[in-house]
């Protein structure tokens, strides 16, 4: 139940950054793709993260992080540019920004 309530929690508060992000753009249509986005990427990301941490090893953790945050901004990348036919390079630093933001945010919020 508690990992149940983790999930959603992450998943919120990643929804809650990358749309307000995306909500500076002025666009409706990038705040449901950031939307979609995360619908798709982040409790697959913590699921992965969880499964690795508690059964596989706790060791390179944040390595294994860093690759699949990366993997995540690119699996994003892809959809932006798909749905609001941006360049790949537009779509891409538009979801490195909205991931980095919400790592910080999460990061800073699992540090308290």
């Amino acid at each position: 139940m508690i990992a149940v309530l983790y999930f959603f929690a992450a998943f919120v508060l990643t929804v809650i950054i990358e749309c307000g992000l995306a909500l500076c753009f002025k666009s409706k249509r990038l705040v449901y793709t950031a939307f979609l986005c995360n619908l798709l990427t982040n409790p697959a990301l913590n699921l992965l993260l969880t499964v690795y941490y508690n059964y596989i090893s706790q060791s390179c953790y944040w390595l294994i992080v860093a690759a699949l945050e990366i993997c995540v901004v690119v699996i994003e990348a892809f959809v932006i540019r798909a749905m609001m036919t941006y360049t790949f390079k537009k779509a891409a630093l538009l979801s490195l920004l909205f991931n980095v933001c919400s790592f910080f945010a999460g990061f800073i919020l699992f540090l308290l």
